[in-house]
C-alpha cells in the first residue's frame, strides 16, 4: 500500500499531465494580455468619429418619440447620423432608433451599414459586409442590445461591427489585435465562441473545474518540493535537490515561483465567483432608482435650441429627481441644464451624501471624501478614465461605500466588506495591482513577466517529465 507521500506524488504527477498544457498557456496568455486587450470600442474612441449635434434640426420631443415606438424607454440618447439627428431608445434590453427631425423610424439596411462603416474609416477601402448574430470578437453581452450585427471588412485588416438597430459602429478590431488575442484573452478566458456564447453556464463550470484542480496541483507541488529540498543536510555534491535535468529545473523553479503559481491559479478560480463565495459589488435596481429618482423618460424635457458646447452625443440622465443632459464632447462629459443648454453648476459633495443616504436603510453617512487619485479600491485604468471621484462611506454592517463621478452625478463604483475581500483575493493576487504597483504599470509588468517566466519554466519542465512518463516503454 502506497505511503501518503507516494500518493500525493502520484496525484501531482497525473494532475500535471492532465492540466500542464492549460497552465502553460495561461502563463503565456496572461503576459500577452498585459499589452493587448480584448477588442472593444470605448466611448472615447467612438466620439471623434461622430458628427456634432445640431439642435436646430431636432423637431421631435422625447414624448413624441416614445409615442412613435409605443413604449416607455429605459434609456434615451441622441446622435447625428448622415447629417440627421437620431434618437436611440432602449426598450426591454433592445435599442430602437428614429430620426429626431421628422419621427421616421430607422431601418438599418446593408447600404446604410456600409455607408456608416465607411464614414467611420473614410481613408480605408471597404471590401465586404456580412450580417451575423455574433462571432469570436463580438461575444460580449454589452452588444446584445444591438444584435444582429453587420461586420464590415476593410482592406487594411480592420473589421467594424455596425448595430442593425441603431446604425452605429459598436466594435472595431484589427488584424494584429485579433492575432494576439488568440494567444491572449481567447486562451486565457477559454473564450471560444460556441462555449462562451451558447453555453455561458457551461463555460463558467469549465473555468472552475480547470482552475480548481490546477490550484491543487500547485499546492501539492509546493508541499512535495519543500519535502525534497535540503538547505542544511545537502545531497551528495552539496546539491539542494535530489533531481537532475528537467526534474531539477522543475523542482528549483517550483521553489522560486511555486507560491505565485498557487495564488495566481487560486485567484483565477475566484474570478468566476465559485459557489458565490466572493464577488465585486454592483448597484441593485433599488439603489439606482433611489439615487436617480428617475421619472418616465417619455416625460423628459425636449432638447433646447442651443447648447453650451459642441456635443457629439446627448444622453438624458437623472439625479435626485431632476433630469439633465449629459453631453459628450471633445472635452469629455458635461452636464447641461435642459432648459437652456448651459453647463450645470457643480454638484457638491454634501448634495451627493444627502442623496446617498437614501440608498442605505440601516446606516448613516460616516464620511464624504474627494479623491483626486482614487484609493486602494478605486484604482487602475478606470481611475484614469474617471477622476476625481467622491467617496461616500457608511457605518452600516457591510461598511458600504459609493464612488460618485461629480462630472456626471453617476455612481461609478461601490464597495462593501464582501467586494473588498474579492479585491484582495482576486484582483491583487491575480493582477498584482497592490501598492506600490497598482498605478505603476511598468514595474508591475516587469514583476508579472518575471514571475510568469518562472511559472513557464516550472510548467514546461513538468510537461517534459510527464511526456517522458507517458511514452516510457
Amino acid at each position: 500500500m502506497y505511503s501518503l507521500a507516494r500518493q500525493l506524488h502520484l496525484w501531482h504527477r497525473w494532475l500535471g499531465i492532465g492540466l500542464g498544457l492549460w497552465v502553460l498557456l495561461w502563463f503565456i496568455s496572461g503576459v500577452v494580455m498585459l499589452f493587448v486587450a480584448y477588442p472593444a470600442l470605448t466611448p472615447e474612441e467612438k466620439w471623434p468619429h461622430l458628427q456634432p449635434i445640431q439642435p436646430g434640426l431636432v423637431h421631435i420631443t422625447p414624448a413624441q418619440a416614445s409615442d412613435i415606438i409605443q413604449a416607455e424607454p429605459d434609456s434615451l440618447r441622441l446622435t447625428m447620423q448622415q447629417g440627421r439627428p437620431l434618437y436611440h431608445l432602449r426598450v426591454e434590453g433592445k435599442w430602437q432608433s428614429l430620426y429626431a427631425d421628422d419621427g421616421e423610424r430607422l431601418t438599418v439596411t446593408p447600404a446604410l451599414a456600409r455607408s456608416n462603416a465607411q464614414a467611420f474609416l473614410p481613408a480605408a477601402t471597404l471590401t465586404d459586409l456580412e450580417l451575423l448574430e455574433r462571432d469570436q470578437w463580438s461575444i460580449s453581452s454589452a452588444l446584445h442590445p444591438h444584435r444582429p450585427l453587420y461586420r464590415a471588412e476593410f482592406a487594411n485588416g480592420t473589421s467594424l461591427y455596425v448595430s442593425s438597430r441603431t446604425g452605429e459602429v459598436v466594435l472595431d478590431t484589427t488584424t494584429s489585435e485579433r492575432a494576439w488575442n488568440w494567444l491572449g484573452s481567447v486562451i486565457h478566458w477559454v473564450y471560444f465562441t460556441p462555449l462562451r456564447a451558447d453555453y455561458p453556464k457551461a463555460w463558467r463550470q469549465v473555468i472552475m473545474w480547470l482552475s480548481l484542480p490546477a490550484t491543487l496541483l500547485a499546492g501539492l507541488g509546493i508541499w512535495l518540493g519543500i519535502d525534497r529540498l535540503r538547505l542544511r543536510r545537502r545531497y551528495k555534491g552539496g546539491r539542494v535537490t535530489p533531481y537532475r535535468g528537467w526534474a531539477k529545473w522543475h523542482h528549483l523553479s517550483g521553489m522560486l515561483a511555486g507560491v505565485f503559481c498557487l495564488t495566481w491559479l487560486f485567484s483565477g478560480w475566484l474570478s468566476v465567483k465559485p459557489f458565490d463565495l466572493l464577488s465585486g459589488r454592483k448597484l441593485s435596481e433599488a439603489e439606482t432608482q433611489a439615487w436617480t429618482q428617475a421619472g418616465p423618460l417619455s416625460q423628459a424635457p425636449a432638447l433646447p435650441a442651443t447648447l453650451a458646447l459642441q456635443a457629439k452625443e446627448i444622453e438624458w440622465v437623472s439625479f435626485g429627481g431632476q433630469t439633465y443632459l449629459l453631453a459628450s464632447s471633445a472635452r469629455g462629459r458635461s452636464l447641461l441644464q435642459p432648459q437652456d443648454g448651459q453647463l450645470l453648476p457643480a454638484v457638491n459633495a454634501a448634495q451627493f451624501a444627502t442623496q446617498a443616504a437614501k440608498l442605505v436603510a440601516e446606516g448613516t453617512v460616516k464620511a464624504s471624501t474627494l479623491l483626486a487619485h482614487g484609493d486602494i479600491y478605486y484604482y487602475g485604468k478606470r481611475l484614469e478614465m474617471t477622476s476625481p471621484v467622491i467617496r461616500i462611506d457608511f457605518n452600516d454592517a457591510s461598511n458600504t461605500s459609493y464612488y460618485v463621478d461629480p462630472a456626471t452625478t453617476r455612481i461609478v463604483a461601490s464597495q462593501d466588506n464582501n467586494s473588498r475581500g474579492y479585491r484582495w483575493l482576486f484582483a491583487a493576487l491575480h493582477r498584482l495591482d497592490f501598492a506600490p504597483f497598482d498605478n505603476a504599470e511598468l514595474p508591475r509588468w516587469v514583476l508579472v513577466i518575471a514571475l510568469s517566466l518562472g511559472g513557464f519554466i516550472l510548467t514546461l519542465a513538468g510537461m517534459v517529465m510527464g511526456w517522458r512518463r507517458l511514452t516510457r516503454a
